[in-house]
């Protein structure tokens, strides 16, 4: 596990169970692309509209809370695929109602800290909509 990385996914988490924008673009990096429609896998540029239409049409009630993780780095680039949950969002401590496999593409920045280029919610549930 990197620990850099697992902050960053849980601060983007945290910033879109937030709405918080600013700490959004904190976590991603130039060029990054959200996977925004598991029907029209195109990616788009602007991650924080994209992210603000996925919450709305696919979690709108919920936040996300992350579980296990696995990290898969090769110099400068990680790919992560990582567990993720669906809670409500009017009780937040219950158990997760719904279980998701996201995949992450994640780039060390040259100030070492790392960012998401490549944010996949659906993970490999894509293929089932090719």
């Amino acid at each position: 596990m990197n620990n850099a990385i697992t902050h960053v996914l849980h601060h983007l988490h945290s910033a879109v169970n937030a709405g918080d924008k600013d700490a959004l673009s904190a976590c991603y990096g130039n060029n990054a692309k959200v996977v925004a429609s598991p029907i029209n896998s195109a990616t788009q540029r602007d991650c924080i509209s994209a992210l603000n239409q996925f919450q709305q049409k696919f979690m709108p009630e919920h936040i996300v809370t992350t579980g296990d993780e696995i990290v898969i780095e090769a110099g400068d680039v990680a790919l992560v695929i990582a567990k993720l949950y669906l809670v409500p969002r009017h009780t937040p401590h219950a158990l997760p109602c719904e279980g998701k496999r996201a995949v992450y593409v994640m780039q060390r920045q040259s100030d070492d800290t790392w960012k998401c280029i490549i944010d996949n919610f659906f993970g490999t549930d894509l293929l089932d909509f090719a």
